[in-house]
């Protein structure tokens, strides 16, 4: 009772003074950790994560793709997915890899369980500094309650962390880097802010404003808080320059590859460009929509438990406490680098990633700055209206929990996909793929973990070679059965819709490849496998679309 009520407490003159004149973190940091709002819901946070892990063992691709550079290291390969090209800075975030490297020089084949229980440790800071900014922002108990609830147990927020990605410690690094801001603690927001990047590239769009509103308030100790963020960036700068040749990742050069941004101009017209823009802008207001609604936030899904009314109401409550949010940020001046953020972090999405209902892992730390201000809308409410924000707090916190008994079960299936199917081709390869020769494929994670062949993946996210192919084709020429015209490696492992891709199109280049051996799930007609979309996995009527039920390899003749 007695830590409701000091939750419930206004903000008064001694929360908006300046951090040197406030209590010290230190003291702060421990009295948190005698909070049992905060207790409860870190607590719940880990013994969810570690169910997910020990009922699902989810292995996610795109984290293998990561973990396999960092397994490589100790084999005496280097940071690489793959031998036969060099050196390729086939991976996105630099933490990423540097934690299952930890693991891996620790013991071999640690890096998934490194990168989990650094989301697990994450997970915590993240609650703690969560509870810290709704104390300071005079956010009440039960908004806070809804923050600290989605930070806990919404499905992307557990998935990603706890299946190989780096999700969960950009979480708590921006939410560590926004509180220490804020505050004006310019030595440990140097820290965050040089971690910042090292978690997520696109994080330069909130040290930029962030190291502007440190200089507006005192420019001499901000110069000491971009100190320490360079000294902290630099070396990973100056290591990827000389042994990849650039800091910038080749995963984002592929990317950028595939779905290039037209010209502002094409043949003298702005119209193309116009349409584009239109295309980009409604994709993803529609993509943004999807991420506020529990199940459907996850691309793949495909049927949900709940009526869609129910999402739907759901989305517009958060989107309505959203708005009054952002009216209720002008009472506080140190969190527009925060808004600023999220304003930038939109418009790069717009700009530069395609309106496809993908790239999951992007989204929760954006998120979880989105929800604060949803907090704030709350908050704002209730000093007018005490009971309805209550209310609608608590029953949003239960929406992005519910998930739990239906994701983890669909997940798990999901797993036993990967280890019937696309892990055992991975072992198929390594066995029988000679040294020296080549693999096309699009899966880089399992593949490249369990093969270690030269692979030239789609569309080169670990593979120069496949960049240099398709950059030398035109834009619309840019798809796998493309790339295997123009290299026509050893060996290919494809899905069914992309071989009867290669055959449609380019019928002499497949007559040179023989089938050697087909992987996938029984018990499932084959017209449902062959079909893009038409496979998946479900339970208790959640379901997830899954395209990697079946793939065949195939050698090259003669």
């Amino acid at each position: 009772m007695a830590a409701t009520q000091e939750l419930e407490k206004p903000v008064t003159a001694a929360t908006r003074r300046p951090a040197a004149l406030r209590a010290s973190s230190g003291g702060v940091f421990h009295r948190m950790l005698r909070d049992p709002l905060l207790l409860s819901f870190a607590a719940g946070a880990v013994i969810a994560r570690i169910v997910f892990w020990a009922t699902t063992n989810r292995m996610f691709e795109d984290g293998l793709t990561t973990i396999t550079h960092a397994r490589n290291v100790p084999l005496g390969l280097g940071l690489v997915h793959h031998a036969g090209e060099g050196p390729i800075h086939g991976f996105t975030s630099a933490l990423g890899v540097l934690i299952p490297l930890a693991g891996e020089l620790v013991h071999e084949g640690a890096g998934m369980t490194a990168m989990r229980l650094a989301s697990l440790a994450a997970v915590c800071v993240a609650l703690v500094y969560a509870r810290l900014l709704c104390r300071d922002l005079g956010i009440g108990a039960f908004p806070t309650v809804f923050v600290l609830a989605y930070l806990a147990f919404d499905q992307n927020m557990i998935f990603f962390g706890m299946s190989g990605m780096e999700t969960e410690v950009a979480v708590a690094i921006l939410l560590a880097g926004v509180y220490h801001v804020h505050r004006h603690d310019f030595v440990a927001a140097g820290v965050c802010l040089g971690l910042a990047p090292l978690a997520r590239p696109e994080f330069v769009l909130w040290v930029a404003p962030a190291l502007i509103y440190l200089v507006a308030v005192n420019r001499g100790r901000a110069f000491i808080t971009g100190g320490i963020s360079a000294a902290l960036i630099a070396p990973w700068v100056i290591f990827t320059t000389l042994y990849y040749g650039s800091p910038i990742p080749n995963t984002i050069v592929a990317k950028n590859n595939i779905y290039p941004i037209p010209s502002l101009f094409t043949d003298g017209s702005l119209t193309p460009w116009l349409t584009w823009l239109g295309g980009q802008l409604s994709g993803h207001a529609v993509i943004l929509l999807f991420k506020l609604e529990p199940f459907r936030e996850v691309w793949s899904t495909a049927l949900i438990p709940l009526p869609d009314a129910v999402l739907a109401v759901v989305a517009i409550a958060v989107v309505y406490f959203f708005v009054l949010g952002m009216l209720g940020m002008t009472a506080h001046r140190s969190m527009w680098p925060a808004v600023a953020f999220l304003g930038m972090f939109l418009a790069y999405r717009v700009y530069f990633i395609p309106a496809i209902n993908y790239y999951d892992w992007y989204m929760p730390p954006f998120l979880a700055l989105f929800m604060f201000i949803v907090a704030v809308g709350m908050q704002r409410m209730s000093l007018s209206i005490s009971v309805a924000p209550k209310t609608v707090a608590v029953a949003l916190g239960i929406a992005f929990a519910v998930h739990i008994p239906f994701s983890f079960a669909v997940e798990s299936k999901v797993q036993t996909v990967e280890d019937t199917v696309r892990t055992n081709v991975g072992l198929y390869l390594k066995a029988n793929v000679q040294p020296g020769q080549s693999v096309v494929s699009e899966s880089a994670g399992y593949i490249g973990f369990y093969g270690g062949q030269k692979l030239y993946d789609y569309p080169g996210l670990t593979s120069k070679v496949s960049v240099h192919a398709l950059q030398a084709l035109p834009p619309d020429h840019r798809t796998i059965a493309d790339l295997i015209a123009s290299l026509q490696p050893d060996w290919l492992v494809l899905r069914p819709w992309e071989l009867d891709s290669l055959r449609a199109r380019f019928p002499d280049v497949a007559s040179r490849y023989e089938v050697a051996k087909v992987f996938e799930m029984p018990g499932i007609p084959e017209s449902q496998l062959d079909t893009h979309g038409a496979s998946g996995v479900e339970f208790a009527g959640y379901s997830q679309v899954n395209i990697d039920m079946k793939f065949t390899v195939l050698k090259k003749t003669g």
